[in-house]
């Protein structure tokens, strides 16, 4: 709140729906844009305005997920804001995913019968896929096939994958919220703990690893933080933004 006191933009940059960040948002809101579904989307939240786009067509869609069915993935499709899953898998929740992300999913994702037939008859664009899987040796699987289709394949540092559009990521959303806003890179920093957040530490001026963060995410990175645990955004922007250490 003091940094945006100071007229810093603090953008909520996410793999997340923004359904999906209610709490967050609630909590804060003083944060009026967001890069969202991994930079598939930037949003004016305020204003309710869309500043930029690049999803998958539906067609795109049916072929990627025709490739995620041979896996034993939680397969989550984000389309318009909205996170659809399979019942069934769901009902397997913990084979996928710590029960502790159950209520995230309850809370503000679409569970349907038949994901098959909805992706069958699908007719808008999708923003993403992201999936969990049972274990290594399957996620390993669905990466090496999926890295051989046109996509941009990446993850987010649990046993998975996310598949998007080519042509984008977080870190060309973030510089195209960035050049609508006039803000030059220079003025920007990025914080991420994971292989997707590295297409932003790209684009910042300056970019900084959370301290419980991937190796190749510290390695990246400008410098790095404390831990989530330890406030380690909050202590990001004190230092870049009051020049304090803590």
């Amino acid at each position: 709140r003091r940094a945006a006191a100071q007229g810093v933009e603090l953008v909520l940059c996410t793999g997340r729906a923004i359904g999906e960040c209610w709490y967050i948002l609630d909590a804060l809101p003083e944060i009026r844009y967001a890069v969202t579904h991994t930079g598939a989307m930037a949003q004016d939240l305020k204003a309710g305005e869309l500043l930029y786009h690049c999803p998958l067509s539906a067609d795109d869609a049916r072929l990627i997920y025709s490739h995620l069915r041979r896996y034993d993935g939680l397969i989550n499709f984000f389309s318009g804001g909205i996170v659809y899953n399979s019942k069934a898998q769901v009902d397997n929740f913990e084979r996928y995913y710590p029960a502790s992300f159950r209520w995230l999913f309850e809370r503000s994702h679409e569970f349907v019968d038949d994901l098959d037939a909805l992706v069958a008859g699908w007719d808008k664009p999708v923003e993403k896929f992201y999936v969990p899987f049972s274990g290594p040796e399957v996620c390993q699987q669905a990466w090496a096939d999926l890295s051989q289709l046109p996509y941009f394949v990446t993850g987010a540092g649990y046993v998975d994958l996310e598949v998007m559009n080519p042509n984008t990521s977080k870190g060309i959303a973030l510089a195209a919220l960035c050049k609508k806003l006039g803000i030059p890179r220079e003025q920007v920093m990025a914080i991420g703990d994971n292989e997707n957040d590295l297409s932003m530490f790209e684009v910042a001026g300056l970019s900084v690893a959370m301290g419980n963060g991937t190796d190749r995410a510290k390695e990246s990175a400008d410098w790095v933080t404390l831990t989530n645990e330890e406030d380690g955004v909050a202590h990001a922007i004190e230092k870049a933004v009051f020049g304090k250490e803590e």
